[in-house]
Order: structure tokens, then sequence, then C-alpha cells
């Protein structure tokens, strides 16, 4: 029998209507990748990314910002690459992946800033756990949020 590779994806801790204000303070959220198949993966990486948007910033309707990840060993916020690419290639900023053996969970706490130059509207934000080294999509999460102005 063929073993199967499950991995839950969750966002959580955000509010209940998510709201980023360009230049506006950092809000907080925390990621969850579950195992839930019957496959080890050797090295699992999340990418955290925005989805493109009317309101982004030109040419494709980016979301810039910054992005940083809780280092639970100092308990500081350290920076990570919010990447604003097209199509899929986005899965090649995945980096500093980790072990995720079948069963397992891992928990990352992040938040992001938005930049000035935005206009109002709603995208996701967007969480994909990337299969290292071939940086394949493993499993994805999404939530709707505004931008506001």
């Amino acid at each position: 029998m063929a073993k199967t590779a499950r991995l839950a994806v969750d966002i959580t801790g955000l509010p209940a209507s998510p709201r980023f204000v360009p230049g506006g303070a950092p809000v907080e959220f925390t990621v969850t990748m579950r195992n839930t198949g019957d496959t080890d993966y050797p090295l699992i990486a999340p990418v955290v990314r925005f989805d493109q948007y009317d309101g982004g910033l030109a040419p494709l309707g980016s979301v810039a910002g910054r992005l940083e990840r809780l280092d639970p060993a100092t308990g500081s916020w350290q920076p990570v690459f919010l990447p604003q690419a097209s199509g899929m290639d986005f899965l090649l900023a995945a980096t500093g992946g980790a072990p995720l053996p079948k069963g397992a969970t891992t928990t990352i706490r992040y938040r992001a800033a938005l930049d000035t130059g935005l206009h109002a509207g709603v995208t996701e934000l967007q969480v994909y756990a990337v299969a290292q080294p071939a940086n394949q999509q493993a499993g994805t999460a999404a939530a709707k949020v505004t931008i506001a102005p």
C-alpha cells in the first residue's frame, strides 16, 4: 500500500476582520503546519505572502511590506523575506526548512506590516508549506484580509 502525503496548514490569531493599515502597526498571526499523512517530510519551509490585488503596487498589484518571524529561543523578531513574485515563482523563496515527520506539528508566530502607497481593498494572506529541496507545494492556507489606509 502506498504512503499518503498530507500536510494541513492553518492561520490563526488574526482578528475576526483582519485589517492591515499601510504604514501602520504590524499585525501578528500564527501559522501551524501538521503532518496528517503517513509520509515523513525531510524538510518543510513556510512561505508567507499577500496575494496581488487591484490596490497594490504597480505593475503586478503587489503588497509590499515587512514580515518577521518570532525566534522562540531569543524572543526576538527576525526579518523574513516577503515575496512579490507572480505565478508560483514565490515558492522559490522557501528557506530555513525543518523536518516534519508523520504526526508532527510545528507552529510559527509571524507579524506583518505593510508599506505606504497601497490603496484600500481586499486580498488574501497566504501561507504555503513548501517541501524542499524541490520547492514543491505540500499544503496551503489563506485568510481574507482588508487593506485600509
